[in-house]
C-alpha cells in the first residue's frame, strides 16, 4: 500500500514539475491578457502567429480564429496594421492567412507578412525589427509562452485570447475529445516553455536562423 502511495506521489510531483513554468508564466502575464474585444487597448499592430493551413490553402480552425480576431480589431480601429507570420517552407501559409484577411476587408498596404515565422520566437524576433509593442493574437494556451518570448526580444506585448471570442463555436465532437485536445496542447506548451527556460528552444527549432 505504501508503495502505491509513493508511486502516486511521484506521478503527481512529476506532473507538477512539467506544468509549473507554464502556470508561472500565466500568473505573470494575467493582467496583460484580454478575453474580449472591447477591452483591448489600441495598438498599431496586431500580431497573428501562423498555424496550420490545409493543402487547398483553406485555414484550419485554430488559424482562422487568430486572423478573425485581427480582422475584428482592424475593422473597429483598435489596430491599424496586421502583422502575419507563418511558415512558408512547405506551402503558402503566411500568404494564405493574408489572403483571408484581404478578402474580408483588410487593406493590403496594412498587412505585413513574415514568411519565416517558423516558430513563435522567430515571429517575435522578426517583429522586434519593426516595432516595440503589439497585440499578440493567439489562443489562451499559447499566450504565456508567446508573451515571454516576445518580452525576451524587447517587445512590450499584450495578448488577446482568441479562443474566448466565439469565432469557433464547436471544438470537438464530445467532452472527452475536447478535454483531450486541451490537455495535449497544454502539455506541449509546458514542454516548449521548459525548453525556452533552459535555453534549448533555439537548438530545437532553428530552421529560420539557418535560412537567414
Amino acid at each position: 500500500m505504501k508503495r502505491k502511495w509513493r508511486v502516486a506521489l511521484l506521478m503527481v510531483s512529476s506532473i507538477g514539475v512539467v506544468f509549473a513554468p507554464q502556470a508561472w508564466l500565466r500568473s505573470q502575464f494575467t493582467d496583460q491578457i484580454y478575453r474580449n474585444l472591447r477591452d483591448v487597448p489600441p495598438h498599431e499592430y496586431g500580431i497573428v502567429f501562423g498555424a496550420r493551413v490545409n493543402e487547398d490553402l483553406s485555414l484550419a480552425d485554430v488559424t482562422r480564429e487568430r486572423i478573425e480576431a485581427a480582422i475584428s480589431l482592424y475593422k473597429t480601429g483598435v489596430i491599424t496594421k496586421v502583422y502575419i507570420s507563418g511558415n512558408n517552407r512547405h506551402n503558402r501559409e503566411a500568404e494564405a492567412i493574408a489572403d483571408y484577411a484581404k478578402n474580408l476587408g483588410v487593406t493590403p498596404n496594412d498587412i505585413v507578412i513574415d514568411q519565416l515565422g517558423i516558430d513563435t520566437q522567430d515571429t517575435c524576433r522578426h517583429f522586434a525589427h519593426l516595432a516595440a509593442e503589439g497585440i499578440l493574437l493567439t489562443q489562451e494556451f499559447h499566450l504565456p509562452r508567446a508573451m515571454a518570448m516576445c518580452v525576451s526580444e524587447g517587445i512590450q506585448p499584450v495578448g488577446l485570447a482568441v479562443n474566448r471570442l466565439g469565432f469557433i463555436p464547436v471544438r470537438g465532437s464530445n467532452v472527452l475529445e475536447i478535454y483531450s485536445i486541451r490537455f495535449g496542447r497544454y502539455t506541449r506548451e509546458s514542454l516548449l516553455t521548459w525548453a525556452f527556460i533552459l535555453g534549448l528552444y533555439g537548438s530545437i527549432s532553428n530552421e529560420a536562423e539557418r535560412i537567414e
